[in-house]
C-alpha cells in the first residue's frame, strides 16, 4: 500500500510518520503537518519538490534510523592508577563479569556479521569475543580492555 512518508525535524530531534495514500484523495502539506502532535502553528514547514534535495532526504532518514555505537570498558584493579596498568589488566573480577553480563552478551567476534564498532571481525586481531546489544534500534559494540589483545611488549597497545 502506498503511504506518504513525512519525517519533520525539530530542535528535539526528528519525527517521523506513515500515512496511507489514496490517489483519490490526496492529502496537503497542512493536512500532513496535523498529524503531528504539538505543531507550532507560527511556523510553516515547506514541502520538498527538488528530486535531488529528496534523494538526499531519504539517505539521511536510512542513516538517522542506523545510529549505532561503540563504547570502551576498562577494568581497574584497586590500587591502580595509571593508564598501562589498567590496560593491562588481562582478566577481570566476577563482579566486572556480573557488569559486562548486564551491558549485553558476550559474541564471538570472528564471522561477526552486525555492527562491529570497529573491530576485527575476519582474524581475531582485536581479541576473540567482545559485548555486543541492541538499545532502542542502536546496536552498541563495547570495546572491553580485558578482551582485548595484550603484548607485554607493546606499550602502545
Amino acid at each position: 500500500m502506498p503511504l506518504y512518508r513525512v519525517m519533520l525535524f525539530r530542535k528535539q530531534g526528528a519525527q517521523k510518520l506513515a500515512l496511507p495514500y489514496n490517489p483519490q484523495q490526496k492529502m496537503t502539506v497542512k493536512q500532513i503537518l496535523s498529524n503531528f502532535a504539538m505543531m507550532d502553528g507560527s511556523k510553516s514547514p515547506k514541502e520538498v519538490f527538488s528530486a535531488d534535495i529528496q534523494k538526499d532526504l531519504l539517505l539521511l532518514e536510512e542513516q538517522e534510523g542506523s545510529v549505532n555505537f561503540k563504547f570502551g570498558v576498562v577494568y581497574m584493579k584497586i590500587g591502580q592508577t595509571m593508564d598501562d596498568e589498567m590496560l593491562s589488566n588481562e582478566y577481570g573480577s566476577a563482579d566486572f563479569d556480573e557488569f559486562l553480563e548486564l551491558l549485553g552478551e558476550r559474541i564471538r567476534l570472528k564471522d561477526w556479521e552486525r555492527y562491529r564498532g570497529g573491530l576485527d571481525v575476519k582474524g581475531d586481531m582485536t581479541g576473540k569475543y567482545s559485548i555486543y546489544t541492541v538499545y532502542e534500534g542502536h546496536e552498541i559494540m563495547f570495546h572491553v580492555s580485558t578482551m582485548l589483545p595484550f603484548s607485554r611488549d607493546n606499550r602502545q597497545q
